[in-house]
Formats: structure tokens, sequence, C-alpha cells
């Protein structure tokens, strides 16, 4: 807590407070401060087995109508991860509320978070927009030097809730991607808008490298990545195709991948300024259609160089391509490195839809036996080396120590392919036979489970009132 405090003095000494007395920033202050809000959100999250209640209030703006996003860092983790139990795993919100700048309350329509920026999407109920409105946008080249607004939220007693700030351009990056650096800011800024001195949010603040949701659970300024402003530029076609479900299709290639750095570029003498090493191919992805192999080299997309050195950047790469969308037509430069000689190809490539995330999977928690299973989706195959024709079932996915199925022998992970002999290929069909089983009061229920290219019977004896 003291470090936190020490930072953010820091912070207000290297920032330029903005009093109230003068005109012009009030007149700034009241224009942006009635398309701010704070979003409240309670959600679970489930690692390992066990689930945690988890909460936030994090600074929300109103863009393209009834539309606020805001810092979905939280509810983005784990959505993409590929192994079994390696990150944690974050439901869809249970409730998100809203407050306006005049202590209105609303309650919000949970939309989804991008998964590359984590910039998360929720819906103001139509009513709401009688009193708001959203921002204002604009796209706008900063320089060196030159003066900016941000608006950062101050702790849920204080009224008003947003506080104004003044701050000056120190750097201008073009790589690993277009970004402003503007000295030290803490991580309790993400998301905060950046406006111009007529009020138009030209930015949002946020890490310089968007390291996605599936390699780390909270944003923070880790191994030394500055937190600075993401131009409109970066973000607009996010917020104009926010990541609603079934609405908007992901591109996906279907590979496994590594940074091309320096060395590994000198060992093979390939001229090049970085690039994608596909580690391994998805069975009948795009990728393996198109005839790409494990160990192959990616040096350009669509024209462009593929500028990767570090595994830290691979999200720009993925970025790209997931925002093509599926039923784009990709071309690709690659490099298959030989014993003797390095080849040079190019390749064109229909991009997939992105298999769906565990947290988007339907689910189903029974009361009774005090366990929750999920659909089975690609990550659950792919982990487990499994090809989605070989096994059908659902996922155990959270269990409650001393109920009925943790006492009779079921545990999380479990892939259930049957109950009393019956087929299970989905939740609904769980739900089905469990509802058979609570009317007619079985006295015990076997469950035929998969697990580790093993299957096993579990008997679970209930105890009906």
């Amino acid at each position: 807590m003291k470090n936190k405090l020490f930072v953010l003095i820091i912070t207000m000494l290297s920032v330029s407070v903005l009093w109230a007395g003068d005109a012009n920033f009030q007149k700034l202050f009241d224009k942006v401060n009635p398309h701010l809000v704070s979003v409240e959100y309670k959600a679970e999250m489930n690692f390992m087995g066990q689930s945690e209640d988890i909460e936030g209030r994090v600074p929300g703006i109103i863009i393209n109508g009834n539309i606020v996003i805001f810092d979905g860092t939280s509810l983005g983790a784990g959505r993409l991860a590929t192994d079994m139990y390696g990150s944690p795993q974050v439901d869809k919100p249970k409730s998100i509320k809203i407050t306006d700048y005049n202590d209105n309350t609303y309650d919000a329509e949970y939309i989804g978070v991008d998964d590359y920026s984590l910039i998360a999407f929720c819906r103001l109920p139509d009513s709401a927009m009688k009193n708001l409105k959203a921002v204002e946008l604009k796209n706008k080249s900063l320089r060196l030097g030159e003066e900016v607004y941000v608006f950062w939220m101050l702790p849920k007693s204080y009224n008003p809730k947003y506080q104004l700030t003044k701050t000056r351009i120190t750097s201008v990056l073009t790589k690993p991607e277009k970004f402003y650096l503007t000295g030290e800011l803490p991580q309790e800024f993400v998301l905060s808008p950046v406006v111009t001195a007529k009020g138009e949010m030209i930015g949002i603040i946020t890490p310089v490298t968007q390291v996605p949701s599936y390699t780390r659970f909270d944003y923070g300024n880790v191994f030394g990545n500055p937190v600075g402003i993401m131009p409109l530029e970066r973000f607009e076609k996010i917020i104009n195709n926010p990541p609603e479900e079934d609405k908007v299709k992901r591109g996906w290639m279907g590979i496994s991948l590594q940074a091309l750095d320096p060395e590994i570029a000198e060992f093979w003498d390939v001229k090049v300024d970085g690039g994608i090493i596909l580690t391994d191919i998805i069975d009948n992805s795009p990728a393996e259609k198109a005839g790409l192999k494990a160990g192959d080299f990616l040096i350009k997309l669509n024209g462009e160089s593929i500028d990767v050195t570090e595994d830290e950047n691979i999200s720009i790469f993925q970025k790209k391509v997931s925002e093509l969308g599926a039923g784009s037509e990709i071309t690709l430069l690659y490099i298959r490195p030989g014993d003797n000689q390095v080849d040079s190809n190019e390749v064109t490539i229909v991009l997939a839809e992105r298999p769906g995330a565990r947290s988007d999977a339907p689910k189903h928690e029974d009361e009774n036996f005090d366990l929750t299973v999920r659909d089975m989706v690609f990550a659950d195959y792919n982990a487990r080396n499994l090809k989605e024709d070989e096994i059908s079932g659902v996922i155990v996915e959270k269990i409650e120590q001393g109920g009925w199925a943790a006492v009779g022998g079921l545990r999380t992970g479990l892939i259930i392919t049957q109950i009393n002999g019956n087929e299970i290929v989905s939740v609904e069909d769980f739900k089905t036979i469990m509802a058979e089983i609570e009317s007619s009061k079985d006295k015990e229920v076997v469950f035929m489970t998969w697990r580790r290219n093993k299957t096993k019977f579990v008997h679970v004896k209930t105890h009906w009132e």
C-alpha cells in the first residue's frame, strides 16, 4: 500500500494537475465528464477446480450510442489458454452496474472482451441515454512535447468521480506498434480517456505491449512494460466491431508459434528483421490445408514484413490475423529451412473462425450433486492431444467439497461420457439425464469418465430427502 501511494504521489508530481479556477479547464472538464462512468462488476474465477468471486471498479467511457468500454483485464483472464489448468478462467460477469456523473446507476448488459487489447464492452439500457451521450472521437497524430489531457477515476466516495490532469508526449513509438509515452503513469490509469483541449477523445491509457489474456492474469507495469497512450486508430476497429458472441467471427490459422529472434535468424542465415516460427500445426486447420509445416518461418503477411523478434510481441501478429476475420484470404511469405539451403515460398490461406473459449462454453450447475459441467471446446481437445471425433462428453469444471459428486470420486478435469449408460455429448444431454435421475430418485448413479487415455466408472451414492 505504501509503495502504491508513493507511485501515485510521484505521478502527481510528474503531471500538471489542472486547477478548477481556470475557466478553460473547467469548460473542458464539464464537456467530457458526462461521457465518463464508473463500471462495477462481479464475476467468478475458476482455477485448479476451485472458484472465487471477484469484483472490480474501473473507469468506463460511453462510445457509439449506448456502448461502454472499460478495462477488461480480469474478465479476459485465460480465455484463449490451451493448457488444462495453466491459467485462471473467468466467467462472464454476473452483474455490471454503471454509475454516471450524476450518481445515477444502471444495470448494463455484458457484451464481451477483446482478447488482445483487453478492452471490455457492455451495453446501457436505452432509457439511460436520455441523460447520457457518447464521447466525440478523433484520430490525431501527436508530436513530441504536445500537451494532452487525461481523465483519471477517483475513489468511489469522491465527487466528482474523475480528476482532470495535463501531461506531455515524451516519446512517439513506431515499434512494436504506434504508441505515445507520457512519462510515468501507474496501472490505475489503465483505460483512462485521453482528450484534446477541445474535448475530443484521441486515445486511451494502456500498457505499450498488449500481452494477451492467455499469457497473464493482471495488467500492471510488468517486465518494464511502460504505460502510455494507445491512439484511437489502433482500437477504432475494435470499438466499431465489439466482440459480441455469435456476431464477430475472428480469424484463425490453427498454429502454435514463437518469435523469430536474431540468434535463430543468424543461425539459418536468414536476412530478415523478425518473423514467426511455426512450432505446431493443428490437424485439419487452414495452415495444414495450405501446406505449412512446423519449423517454417513466416516473414510477411499480405506483403508486409512481420517484425516480431521477441515472444512478448507475438500478440501483434495474432491480433492482425484475428481482426482480418473468418473467411478472409491472406497471403504469407515463408521460409522453410533445409539442411543446405533456405527456400522462400508464398502461400494463400483462407482463415477459419477462431474456436470458442472455455469461458464462452455452455455450462450447467447441478445443485443435487454439487458439480458444474460445461461443453468441450477446441482448447480441451488440443490440451489432451485428442481429435473431436475421438471422444465426446462434458468437462467437470467445478466440484463442491463434501457434495455427492466429490464424495463419490468425481474430480475436476474429468470428461463425463456416459451417465447410467446414457451417452453424454453436450450440457443439454447432461441436464436431461440429471433431471430424470432427480425425478426417479436413483440411489446410485454411475458416471463413465475419461482422463489421460483411461476410462473409469465412478459410482456416486445419493441421499435424497
